[in-house]
């Protein structure tokens, strides 16, 4: 497997997650009462602009110093910065229950898996 080979393998796998947390932050969203809805946006966001704020810290860096991987460090940072986001935003909403943790995790690296192999393999 080669380098950018692995890196899209992660990048793919934290894409996922991130799409599964969102699913269930909208599904919580969606059972909430109405008055709930503005307080949990505003929480979620909270918890993404630190994260995006660090992205374009590192991008702007990358660009002053001049480092040819930039591109390579945002094709990891912004899908985990949102997979980091959501599952803290989660975290406030919620107790976290090793089981459905576990569950969610294996449903998630099980469609990671077979995204990874059909677009490397098919």
């Amino acid at each position: 497997m080669t380098p950018i080979a692995a890196i899209e393998a992660i990048a793919t796998i934290l894409w996922v997650y991130a799409g599964a947390g969102l699913l269930e932050w909208l599904l919580r969203a969606a059972r909430a009462e109405r008055r709930q809805h503005i307080p949990m946006v505003t929480e979620l966001l909270a918890n993404l602009v630190p994260v995006m704020i660090a992205l374009v810290v590192v991008v702007m860096a990358g660009a002053v110093v001049g480092l040819p991987s930039v591109v390579v460090i945002i094709a990891l940072l912004f899908p985990a910065g949102l997979a980091f986001g959501l599952h803290q935003s989660l975290n406030d909403m919620r107790d976290a229950n090793w089981r459905f943790e576990t569950v969610k995790l294996l449903v998630v690296l099980a469609v990671a898996a077979v995204t990874i192999w059909r677009r490397q393999f098919s």
